[in-house]
């Protein structure tokens, strides 16, 4: 013999539902869905290949409503590099980056989100990992450089090697590529008539 195990009756919904008052709540509007991304990492530079990364978190985080930490980094490898010039160049690279964080940070004030913004000093991807991980971030949204063969084998990609350490889901932001058919064509030169 089977038999149905009565579970509490909402005034709308049937019995046997699974969690008949929670699908009431959803449907009246009282409670929203949970969303996934509640606190989102922006490793952000400012480059070309960042602001694509800004663009498509700020479309995440206005629709997830989660609050965003912008985050750029001073490559220490770098700085050692210039040698007796090291104290100049990350005061100036600070200022650059102080500059170009507090403009991705009105941008999604603007879009109505809560955003932060630090500038660590380090290899970018230990960096990144390491500030998911104490801001419990629930995805890391990176852009993409389109480096050459030589340069990824030399630096390496930051996006590759969060990849081998993810505390949490990893978006790699890549622009949309402009192919032939989202190209105007080029209007052609009208022929002459002759008289």
């Amino acid at each position: 013999m089977c038999r149905w195990r009565r579970l509490p009756l909402a005034p709308s919904i049937g019995p046997c539902l699974p969690d008949a008052s929670a699908v009431r709540r959803v449907a009246s509007g009282r409670e929203r869905k949970p969303h996934m991304y509640k606190k989102i990492l922006l490793a952000f530079d400012g480059s070309p290949d960042g602001r694509e990364a800004l663009a498509q978190a700020e479309t995440l985080a206005s629709r997830c409503g989660a609050t965003v930490h912008l985050l750029a980094i001073v490559d220490a490898a770098e700085s050692m590099l210039i040698g007796e010039a090291m104290t100049y160049i990350p005061q100036n690279q600070q200022f650059v980056m102080q500059k170009v964080l507090d403009e991705g940070v009105k941008r999604f004030q603007r879009a109505g989100c809560i955003a932060t913004s630090e500038i660590r000093y380090g290899r970018p991807a230990e960096q990144i990992v390491l500030s998911a991980r104490e801001m419990g971030a629930k995805l890391i949204v990176v852009g993409h450089r389109d480096q050459g063969t030589l340069a990824r084998w030399l630096n390496g990609s930051v996006g590759e090697s969060i990849l081998h350490q993810p505390p949490c889901s990893v978006l790699i932001a890549v622009k949309p590529q402009r192919t032939a058919s989202s190209v105007a064509p080029i209007p052609q030169p009208k022929a002459r008539r002759k008289a």
